[in-house]
């Protein structure tokens, strides 16, 4: 009897409710141009997951290992005591600022030009490499504030004091200021970051061209040389480096399959259907 009450309630309830169950098979059609915002949620994940995590434990194991080893220190006053280091390197702080907001203008506007489409994803992808790269590096910096390693005197138009060049101290590569809240001074590297995402990003979406990626890898390696010799530890360049290329390698891969032409796999998906007089679900297959 309690068996029989159990099952024309349940009967009633899907009565009242008019219930439905739809299947729909989604034709995996060439998807639609991405904007700078695609999947970026799902980016920035996969960029602390990218090679199971071990990017960004490679950043912090790594520093780490050059500070306790004396390697840090040992580079700072290598390029303390030779001025042309510092003159190299002073190249490239204004290069990597300029490129970065330059690089996927050109690449815009010379799609557009050309109505190359692959050109057009290269520059969108390399703007959110970008927005990605600055949120996180910046994010950490405000967590680490380690102090610098006083290679050089420099000002800018908010802080007379940007970078002091420092004299006749012991070693301090291990000092930090945690929660300092400064997202411009600090671990890591946010210029080596910058440049290795775009670097990545590039030989996702230009796979097939070895010679892009040579001089993507090549100008991001001479970046991350000259903040070694300017304002940042070495370790701070590698950590920036490891984050950078797997920030660039997860947002290359998102938009790769918009410039090469290949289609979205189909995925089960389910989700509540509602209407005036009925209710139900909706299964994607």
């Amino acid at each position: 009897m309690l068996y029989m009450k159990k099952y024309i309630s349940c009967l009633l309830i899907l009565c009242l409710f008019n219930f439905h169950l739809y299947g729909e098979e989604i034709e995996a059609d060439a998807p639609c141009a991405p904007d700078i915002f695609h999947n970026i949620g799902e980016n920035l994940l996969d960029s602390v997951t990218y090679n199971y995590g071990l990017n960004f434990i490679g950043a912090a194991a790594g520093t780490w290992i050059i500070i306790e080893t004396g390697l840090d220190w040992k580079w700072r006053n290598t390029a303390f005591d030779n001025r042309w280091m510092e003159n190299a390197g002073n190249i490239t702080m204004p290069l990597v600022n300029v490129a970065s907001v330059a690089a996927p203008l050109i690449f815009y506007i010379s799609g557009k030009y050309s109505e190359n489409e692959k050109t057009l994803i290269a520059a969108k992808a390399l703007t959110q490499a970008l927005i990605l790269t600055v949120a996180v590096q910046s994010t950490l910096k405000t967590i680490t504030g380690r102090r610098e390693p006083g290679l050089q005197d420099r000002s800018s138009l908010f802080d007379d004091d940007l970078h002091v060049r420092v004299y006749g101290e012991d070693d301090f590569s291990n000092v930090w200021d945690w929660f300092n809240m400064d997202y411009v001074k600090g671990w890591p590297s946010g210029h080596t970051a910058n440049a290795f995402a775009a670097a990545a990003t590039l030989s996702e979406i230009y796979n097939d061209n070895m010679w892009v990626k040579a001089g993507a890898y090549g100008y991001a390696a001479f970046i991350g040389f000259g903040t070694t010799t300017t304002s940042h530890w070495l370790s701070e360049a590698l950590a920036g480096a490891l984050i950078g290329y797997a920030i660039g390698k997860a947002v290359g891969k998102s938009y790769r399959k918009f410039s090469d032409g290949s289609k979205e796999k189909n995925q089960a998906s389910f989700y509540p259907y509602f209407s005036r007089d009925s209710a139900g679900i909706i299964i994607r297959m």
